[in-house]
């Protein structure tokens, strides 16, 4: 009976041992497992904040091309700018002209591709203050360079876009 008794014991520590065995590898497998997801999901998050900082040097880069054709384009428009106050001081008077008020309102309109408004009544002959020739350049001047202000940011955007559309 001893022998059996020892023998048992036996069976049961090697069971107990076993078992032990298995449930430490069944654990140690999912921690590995763990270990791994959380490498991959490293992995995706330093591949996307890479995606993120080239974006952002991109962005940066277009902004900087911005700033530059603006500032390019900054002394042309003080060129202009001259130019009328130049045609104010050597026009003479005889030289110059006057045009009717609505002159200026149909120019604002067409610059700005909006009617004038409604409050101001229908756009006639004699609805608006006359327009002095020089005022008129002013008018001029100052929707082109509107218009001019526009365009780039327009072309700012299409940059934009094409480089978007150019992520691979």
């Amino acid at each position: 009976m001893p022998q059996l008794n020892a023998l048992a014991l036996r069976l049961i520590v090697g069971a107990a041992l076993l078992l032990a065995l298995v449930i430490g590898s069944y654990y140690y497998g999912r921690h590995v497992l763990a270990g791994e997801v959380a490498a991959d999901k490293l992995a995706e998050a330093l591949a996307y904040a890479g995606e993120i900082v080239k974006a952002q040097d991109t962005a940066d880069k277009l902004a900087e091309e911005n700033t530059q054709l603006r500032t390019a384009q900054a002394p042309k428009d003080r060129i202009i700018a001259q130019e009328i106050t130049r045609y104010v001081q050597v026009t003479p008077p005889a030289q110059r002209c006057t045009l009717p008020g609505t002159w200026r309102l149909r120019h604002d309109a067409a610059a700005t591709g909006q009617p004038a408004p409604t409050e101001a009544g229908p756009v006639v002959d004699g609805s608006a203050d006359p327009v002095a020739d020089a005022a008129a350049l002013e008018t001029v001047g100052d929707n082109y360079a509107a218009c001019r202000e526009s365009i780039a940011k327009l072309e700012g955007w299409q940059r934009r876009q094409r480089a978007i559309e150019a992520k691979p």
